[in-house]
């Protein structure tokens, strides 16, 4: 797929969804979290990495609020300006949080804090399309695909809406595809 037209694919996803009316955005965020309460690697994972949403991105503000109280653990994405990767900083409802350059709310905890990739159970990972085999077209920086490259990861789980769901999208070599895609109507296995 050439990077014009997927720049283009893009743009219009994210002005489409950066423009959806609170109220759906709020019902599908719902959805979506009660759909992924339901899967067996939720329920039995102990850390999770969410992110704060942006741009009208699918808002996991409910699986925040209940995580602790199921004994879950929860980390959030922070960037490392130095390699163009992400560190996983852990957070609580009492955690105080930073917007970054992006305007992306990150925990003020120490760096020291951070944990591996591999240490988490499930990355729930922000997007702006998606398809049948596992292949996510993010913001264009990279950062999630260059952190998760490093090393083993675990399970990656993409949120979005269902009007994300794209037919075909041709991967890059470094991309690294998605475990499931979680809608408000549908979860999508990555077939491979």
């Amino acid at each position: 797929m050439v990077d014009r037209f997927k720049n283009t694919l893009r743009r219009s996803c994210q002005q489409v969804r950066a423009n959806l009316p609170p109220a759906y955005q709020k019902a599908a965020s719902a959805q979506v979290c009660a759909r992924v309460r339901s899967l067996e690697p939720y329920r039995y994972a102990k850390r999770i990495a969410l992110y704060h949403a942006d741009n009208g991105e699918i808002n996991l503000k409910d699986l925040w609020n209940s995580a602790p109280l199921q004994g879950k653990f929860c980390y959030f994405p922070v960037l490392n300006e130095e390699n163009k990767t992400l560190l996983f900083l852990p957070a609580t409802p009492a955690t105080a949080f930073s917007k970054n350059r992006y305007g992306i709310a990150e925990p003020n905890v120490d760096r020291s804090q951070a944990l591996a990739p591999k240490q988490i159970d499930l990355i729930f990972v922000p997007l702006v399309l998606f398809d049948n085999y596992g292949t996510r077209l993010g913001r264009g920086a990279g950062y999630y695909d260059r952190t998760l490259a490093q090393e083993e990861h675990p399970m990656l789980i993409g949120v979005a809406y269902e009007f994300q769901r794209y037919p075909y999208l041709q991967p890059q070599a470094w991309d690294i595809p998605l475990t499931a895609v979680v809608t408000q109507s549908n979860v999508y296995w990555s077939k491979k």
